[in-house]
């Protein structure tokens, strides 16, 4: 099995501008790539998960939260990681569903606060005309 620091080490040389998360090297699982994008890390939202309950001590609500927190902060940007969840393992498929619609609540609040910031943008813009 290849080592995570390796994959690591790999990723780099083919796109210098990859961008890591710190502290979950042990979730990277390989490389990844978008249609026409650059190569960067692919990274296992389970094991991303395991690492914040185990070695951060979080439960599961706080840590989906903060796991979150990490994919969805910041602009969108060629070179940040991809996260994949494999539910081919999946023993309860309520678990698999009920993980879709956090997904979905996710989506739905991204765009609200998307939605949120243009419309103040949009005022402030009509504040200086």
């Amino acid at each position: 099995m290849t080592n995570p620091k390796t994959i690591k080490e790999i990723i780099r040389e083919l796109n210098s501008d990859s961008i890591f998360i710190k502290g979950f090297d042990d979730a990277i699982i390989g490389t990844g790539k978008t249609v026409g994008g650059k190569t960067v890390a692919v990274y296992s939202a389970d094991k991303c998960l395991e690492i914040l309950n185990e070695e951060h001590g979080m439960e599961e609500t706080e840590s989906w939260t903060h796991f979150h927190e990490i994919v969805s902060n910041g602009k969108p940007n060629i070179n940040k990681p991809i996260f994949i969840s494999d539910w081919r393992q999946a023993t309860d498929i309520e678990d698999v569903l009920n993980e879709i619609k956090m997904e979905k609540e996710d989506i739905l609040e991204d765009i609200l606060g998307q939605i949120e910031n243009l419309h103040e943008d949009k005022e402030e813009e009509e504040d200086f005309t």
